[in-house]
C-alpha cells in the first residue's frame, strides 16, 4: 500500500522514534530486517512494516504493509545507513513481579546509564547469561530508544525489564524479596567470586563515568570489587555487567536465558 509523507501513522511514526517512546496507541518502532524477524520469532505482534522502494522485505507476518519512496523513507529512518525496513510492533510490557518471578532471582539494576548502547548490550547480555531481569532507575536512557533496541539485538522483546523512580523504592522489594544487593567498587577489598551468586541476587551497575556514589553504595547489602590487572580504574559499565553476570552463571549452571525470563503482557 502507499502512504503520504504527512499521514498520521507517518507523523505519530517519527514522534516516536525522536522521542525514544512508544507511539501513542503503544507501539514500539524497530528498525531493520534482523530485528523485525527477531520479533517475529518471539511472538511479538507486528502491527506496520514501513518499506523503502526496493529494499528486500523479510518473511514475516504484519497487519499492514507500506512502501514509501525514498525520500520520504529518509523521514523516518533513525540510522544513517538504514536497510529499508521500519516496523511498529507491541511490545510486551514487563513489571516488577516479572523480573522477581524466577527464583532464584539474578536481577540487573541500572543506575543513571545515559549510554542507550551500554542498556541495550547489558539487556542482551542479561539474558544470555542467564539473569532474570532488569530494573532502570530514574536517569537511565530508556528501554524503548531506538539504539537500545538495536543493540539489544532482540532481547527487548523477551528479557523482563521495567524503571522505578528510586534505589529506595527498589531496595525496599528486594529486601521483601529476600533478594540481596550487590554493588560493585574498585575501594574495598571483596571479590566478586567470594560472593554465592546461587542465592537470590541484584546486581547494581553504576553510571558510566561516575559509578556508584555513596548513597547508592549504602543502600547495598554488599559491596565487591571486580578483580582486574594494571592501573585501570574502571570499566565499561556493560563489560562490568558481563563480567559479573559469567561469574554468576558459572556459579548457576542451572540457568540459562532460555528458561530465566518470564512472558509479559502485550501492551494494549
Amino acid at each position: 500500500m502507499q502512504i503520504g509523507k504527512n499521514s498520521r501513522r507517518l507523523v505519530e511514526l517519527r514522534k516516536a522514534i525522536r522521542h525514544g517512546s512508544l507511539t501513542s496507541e503503544g507501539l514500539l518502532p524497530i528498525e531493520g530486517p534482523i530485528l523485525l524477524e527477531e520479533a517475529g520469532r518471539s511472538g511479538i505482534k507486528i502491527v506496520d512494516v514501513f518499506c523503502r522502494a526496493g529494499a528486500n522485505i523479510p518473511a514475516v507476518e504484519a497487519e499492514a504493509l507500506f512502501e514509501i519512496p525514498p525520500d520520504v523513507f529518509k523521514t523516518i529512518q533513525d540510522t544513517e545507513h538504514s536497510q529499508g525496513i521500519i516496523a511498529t510492533v507491541q511490545p510486551r510490557v514487563f513489571t516488577i513481579p516479572h523480573v522477581f518471578a524466577v527464583s532464584p532471582a539474578l536481577v540487573i539494576i541500572l543506575v543513571r546509564l545515559q549510554d542507550p548502547g551500554n542498556v541495550g548490550t547489558i539487556l542482551r547480555i542479561g539474558e544470555s547469561l542467564g539473569a532474570t531481569g532488569c530494573i532502570a532507575l530514574r536517569g537511565t536512557a530508556g528501554f524503548y530508544n531506538g539504539k537500545v533496541v538495536r543493540a539489544s539485538a532482540g532481547s527487548v522483546f523477551r528479557f523482563p525489564h521495567t524503571g522505578s523512580e528510586n534505589l529506595q523504592e527498589i531496595a525496599s522489594a528486594l529486601r521483601s524479596q529476600r533478594i540481596g544487593l550487590v554493588g560493585t567498587s574498585p575501594d574495598t577489598a571483596g571479590t566478586i567470586e567470594q560472593w554465592d551468586w546461587r542465592k537470590p541476587s541484584a546486581i547494581l551497575i553504576g553510571n558510566e563515568g561516575q559509578g556508584l556514589n555513596r548513597e547508592e553504595l549504602a543502600a547495598c547489602d554488599t559491596v565487591l570489587r571486580i578483580p582486574h590487572k594494571g592501573s585501570v580504574e574502571s570499566l565499561n559499565s556493560a563489560i562490568a555487567a558481563a563480567i559479573i553476570l559469567y561469574e554468576a552463571s558459572k556459579q548457576r549452571p542451572y540457568m540459562s536465558g532460555a528458561n530465566a525470563s518470564p512472558i509479559g503482557r502485550s501492551h494494549q
